[in-house]
């Protein structure tokens, strides 16, 4: 549904901070998001319920922001992510420099994240964003790559990434992890976020697919260490048409505070979200996953809109620009409430601290 083009400010700036109250947005007058709702862009049908195409509109499509991806790998050759890559990235189960999909979980999640903008199929939330894809474990539990993943996250940073995608979370409950416990099952990733969080990167994690009222170990990490907060975001999945919460996913529980909800897809025949699969051949995604690769692009797509900002001010300013209105009220279910990208490119972020 087309939605107003709002200019967000007649001034013209001079620098990256605000002037007059008002902070300067790479606008594109009279383009409105009608333009952008393609088939190609109503066959990802998350990408409607959370007014994707506004943000199109004026000027936020990821371009020149790079958001590593810590998962199964990805086939870089396929089509939807030709020009995509900014760093063919790491195999950790070959150790080798870029990396194959053997499973599959990466490219889709890379999909949903930034599968471009071609006229065919359907596009990533952030069609004009770069990868950088890491490979790690393929099926197994997470802890038993600790290294391999903080080696992924320092590489990722190292090579310009300041958001992380995690479609992947260990099967710990949040509410029974404290700092010495985490330390002991990722002690080189406890390591590593700390300091990228202290440098301004923005972890994503998925709340987990297990129907419980509490999200997993990662998502809800800032429990134990408040200080991770602020480079940190936990998602919750709904139905495609983002009615509810899904069949599969976690509630936002203790990560209410830095939780947000947007369509995962559903369990059934033509439930999920439209993506790319490991062989190049459109497929149906559904859960947690998908979930957090559509909040990774989100931000990278806001923050090439805000690029005055840095990532941690994107990621508060995305929180706190959601929809809080009937069922998205329930914070221990829907944390912060649904992401709105209409309200996060019309709203002008807080102010800034020079």
């Amino acid at each position: 549904m087309p939605y107003p083009f709002l200019a967000l400010c007649a001034l013209a700036i001079t620098s990256a901070f605000l002037l007059s109250g008002c902070l300067a947005t790479p606008g594109q007058p009279g383009v409105e998001p009608a333009v952008f709702e393609t088939p190609e862009y109503h066959a990802q049908r998350g990408l409607a319920v959370v007014k994707a195409s506004a943000l199109y509109a004026r000027g936020g499509t990821g371009q020149d922001v790079t958001v590593a991806l810590i998962d199964s790998g990805l086939d870089a050759s396929l089509e939807e992510f030709e020009g995509r890559l900014s760093d063919p990235g790491f195999d950790y189960v070959e150790n080798r420099p870029g990396t194959i999909d053997r499973v599959g979980h990466g490219t889709q999640m890379a999909g949903i994240l930034a599968a471009n903008k071609d006229h065919q199929g359907m596009h990533g939330i952030a069609f004009n964003a770069r990868l950088i894809p890491f490979r790690f474990g393929d099926d197994n539990e997470p802890f038993f790559f600790d290294s391999e993943i903080a080696q992924s996250w320092q590489s990722g940073f190292d090579k310009g990434a300041r958001l992380f995608n995690n479609s992947w979370a260990n099967a710990i409950p949040a509410t029974e992890i404290n700092e010495a416990r985490y330390n002991q099952v990722m002690p080189d990733a406890l390591a590593v976020a700390r300091k990228l969080v202290a440098d301004g990167a923005v972890f994503v994690f998925p709340t987990g697919n297990e129907l419980k009222r509490e999200p997993l170990a990662e998502p809800g990490l800032p429990v134990a260490l408040p200080e991770l907060e602020k480079g940190w975001i936990a998602v919750v999945a709904l139905r495609s048409d983002g009615s509810a919460i899904n069949a599969k996913s976690n509630y936002c529980g203790v990560a209410a505070a830095w939780c947000i909800a947007v369509p995962g897809g559903d369990a059934g025949a033509q439930a999920g979200l439209l993506t790319v699969g490991k062989d190049g051949r459109y497929m149906q995604t559904a859960g947690t996953s998908p979930a957090a690769a559509l909040v990774s692009g989100a931000l990278a797509a806001l923050q090439s809109l805000y690029p005055q900002l840095g990532p941690q001010q994107v990621r508060e300013h995305l929180l706190a620009t959601t929809n809080r209105t009937g069922i998205y009220a329930n914070s221990e279910a829907y944390g912060r409430g649904l992401m709105d990208l209409e309200a996060a490119s019309r709203r002008v972020p807080g102010p800034m601290v020079d």
